[in-house]
């Protein structure tokens, strides 16, 4: 594994090993939960039909209270995965593994300093998600006011493009709850030989007006290409318990969240609109559930629209039948589909529940010849103690690019909950 996947172990294992040597380290918590998926599927390619049976497990572990002279609230959580690839593998890797989250969190000045140092993601402002190998303070000053930053290493996902070789960045805030905060920030990411990546500055916010009105929205602007790289606002309005809308409007420019030394930066579309709404209603309470959006696109080849409808019904006394029906339509210049999809969930014990679903997509545009596809799965859901569930499915799909495909996956999950237990060094 290389190193740029592995620097969240080393800062918390760094981290552990300085609050473990006090010798007063003591966690009082510690909360742990893991997936295993093994999956037998067909991989026709060059030809002939591979087989490939992978063992996916993805184990995330969070130990808090833990009690040491240099920090409060102190924690530790670690998320990753690892991978095994049984049979004739795509890229003859059999061994796979990531961190996604690997960090050690503490407070300390009467709980105004608030210190992260590890693999972790930046959510607020610019940010937006960033994940980084690195230290992220926060000092809140008083009066709901505080200030917030971070300075590392831009992670690169194990299936993804650079993200740049240095990040840093900045917001000062206003809080008045967790529904309602405003912020200003500014971040900059640095690609090979320091050249730019993104350099941004910003406005995002959140409040709630009434109990039933809440508003958010992010303006972010390249300083470095002078011209606006992101704008979304929202409105939610929720007039009843049984009623929720939601307006929204999203402008992007994608070609400015590559690396402006890439190549696709060139081709990437400069602008792209999205506007449109959500609604979702309950007009059968604990029975009954509708959801329905549409979003008008437009970007460089023209407008076109995207609309989305779901009803589920819940049968029985206690809701133990679920059927469902979905349908959407996306129109764009040149392309476009319509999906149809059919589900249903049934309750045999309190331990047993079998769960299908199946749809249909209608391409405007054939590819390799079809303009259908189609997919159907099946899964016997068994929760085999309190903390542990079993799921056995099997999917069957046909797509323009494999002529038929059939998969089982057994999925084991285990979620500790909160355990109380003592951990010393």
């Amino acid at each position: 594994m290389a190193t740029s996947h592995c620097g969240g172990w080393a800062a918390v294992a760094g981290l552990a090993a300085l609050v473990g040597g006090t010798g007063l380290a003591r966690a009082e918590t510690v909360t742990a939960s893991s997936t295993t998926i093994v999956s037998g599927q067909r991989d026709p390619r060059d030809g002939t039909v591979h087989t490939v049976v992978p063992f996916l497990e993805l184990v995330s572990l969070r130990a808090s209270e833990i009690n040491n002279p240099l920090l409060t609230d102190t924690q530790i959580v670690v998320s990753g995965w690892g991978e095994a690839v049984a049979g004739d593998p795509r890229d003859g890797k059999s061994t796979l593994g990531d961190v996604d989250v690997a960090y050690l969190q503490g407070s300390t000045w009467n709980r105004r300093m608030t210190l992260r140092l590890g693999r972790q993601f930046v959510f607020p402002g610019t940010a937006a998600n960033l994940q980084l190998d690195g230290l992220a303070p926060t000092l809140r000053v008083g009066a709901g006011f505080g200030l917030s930053g971070f300075v590392g290493v831009p992670v690169t996902p194990r299936f993804g493009y650079s993200r740049g070789e240095f990040t840093s960045g900045a917001r000062v805030f206003w809080s008045r709850s967790y529904e309602s905060e405003v912020g200003v920030s500014v971040l900059e990411i640095l690609g090979p030989g320091q050249h730019v990546f993104r350099r941004d500055a910003g406005v995002d916010g959140r409040y709630r007006l009434l109990d039933s009105l809440a508003l958010s929205g992010l303006l972010r602007w390249s300083l470095s290409e002078t011209r606006l790289a992101e704008a979304n606002a929202a409105v939610n309005w929720r007039p009843s318990r049984y009623i929720d809308v939601t307006g929204d409007y999203r402008r992007t420019a994608p070609d400015l969240f590559l690396p402006r030394y890439s190549l696709f930066a060139v081709f990437a579309q400069e602008t792209r609109d999205e506007f449109g709404g959500f609604l979702s209603l309950r007009p059968w309470p604990r029975r009954l559930d509708l959801q329905g959006d549409l979003h008008e696109v437009h970007d460089a080849n023209g407008w076109g629209w995207n609309a989305g409808g779901k009803a589920t019904l819940r049968l029985g006394s206690s809701g133990r039948t679920r059927v469902g029906v979905e349908s959407r339509r996306l129109k764009i210049p040149g392309d476009g589909y319509l999906m149809g999809r059919a589900f249903g969930w049934q309750t045999i014990t309190t331990k047993i529940r079998v769960v299908v679903d199946f749809d249909v997509y209608g391409l405007d545009q054939p590819r390799n010849g079809q303009d259908r596809s189609f997919f159907g799965s099946g899964s016997l859901v068994y929760d085999v103690a309190p903390a542990w569930r079993a799921v056995l499915t099997g999917m069957d799909n046909v797509t323009p690019y494999a002529t038929h495909q059939i998969e089982g996956l057994l999925k084991v999950i285990y979620d500790g909950g909160r355990v109380v237990k003592e951990v010393t060094p």
